[in-house]
């Protein structure tokens, strides 16, 4: 399975992401998800200067990446702003086992669920679902951090 890590994280690149995880994970590349709802607000030109020259950054439409993750041998970071663009990933058939919820920054009328991870109705919906597809959902910032497991707390949330 070629897609090692898979992150949601509202900031992209930043880092914790550079510095923590990318050198603990042992991966080629990067892979952003490009949506309708975020084409004009990425950044290309910034989130590439932002990660080290040893890192391939690709960015994918979402209907791609699961046939691009199953034909590649690249150790593939996919990294997302949104819950929703993961759960789109999932039903087009991206095959992972499970995901790290980095940062969901404060947005009105979202819930505090953990450090850094603030949840809408919306939010927690997307959860719902892609703990349903069987797909483990944990947060924390970086390796050596303790997981917390959202799946088991999404029944109360």
């Amino acid at each position: 399975m070629p897609v090692i890590f898979a992150r949601v994280d509202d900031r992209l690149i930043h880092g914790q992401v550079v510095q923590a995880w990318l050198p603990q994970l042992n991966v080629d590349e990067v892979i952003i998800p490009c949506t309708k709802r975020n084409t004009r607000s990425l950044n290309r030109t910034l989130l590439r200067l932002s990660l080290p020259y040893e890192y391939e950054l690709v960015f994918l439409d979402t209907n791609k990446i699961a046939r691009y993750a199953a034909q590649t041998n690249r150790r593939l970071f996919l990294l997302m702003d949104c819950l929703q663009d993961f759960t789109e990933l999932l039903t087009d058939g991206l095959q992972v086992t499970s995901v790290n919820i980095g940062g969901m920054h404060f947005k009105e009328g979202a819930q505090k669920l953990a450090d850094n991870v603030f949840l809408n109705e919306d939010d927690k919906h997307q959860l719902r679902l892609i703990r349903d597809l069987g797909v483990g959902i944990e947060t924390r910032a970086v390796p050596n951090a303790p997981s917390i497991s959202l799946s088991e707390v999404l029944h109360d949330a």
